[in-house]
């Protein structure tokens, strides 16, 4: 018997290679939301210095442009981090979106592989089959010699 091939391997290693470049893709969305978030992280954490800063300068004295100079930068980043939390909103909803199409991606590679295992059990079963027939039909010749010899 020939050796077992499955009929759509061609397009289960295609999609396979679909997968992976979703996956790919899947990660570089959360690479980036990851570097956003260390971006929001660094500008509460200046945003926070120059006010408690602010705070501290005002106490020893401050003339009013260098006051209004530092609220002005500390309003800037406040601005900054607002927008930086949108665009984290935003790159959430493409990793939603992403993380829906490798679910559906995985699904159809399951759903080859789980046909590809029915298709090899079929094969493996036909084989047997034919075995079991080509034993039967030795030990029919052997018999058949053994009485045409007696």
């Amino acid at each position: 018997m020939k050796k077992f091939k499955f009929s759509l391997d061609k397009l289960k290693k295609y999609k396979e290679q679909i997968l992976e470049a979703e996956k790919n893709s899947l990660g570089i969305l959360r690479k980036e939301l990851n570097e956003l978030n260390d971006e929001l992280n660094a500008l509460i954490k200046l945003i926070d210095l120059k006010s408690d800063e602010l705070e501290y300068i005002m106490i020893k004295g401050i003339t009013p442009s260098d006051l209004a100079s530092r609220k002005r930068f500390i309003t800037v980043k406040q601005q900054e981090a607002h927008e930086m939390r949108r665009l984290i909103t935003l790159k959430e909803r493409e990793i939603e979106r992403q993380l829906n199409v490798v679910i559906e991606a995985t699904k159809e590679v399951n759903t080859l592989e789980k046909l590809e295992e029915r298709q090899l059990e079929e094969y493996r079963h036909k084989e047997m089959k034919e075995q079991e027939l080509f034993i039967e039909e030795f030990v029919g010749n052997c018999e058949q010699r053994k009485e045409a010899n007696a």
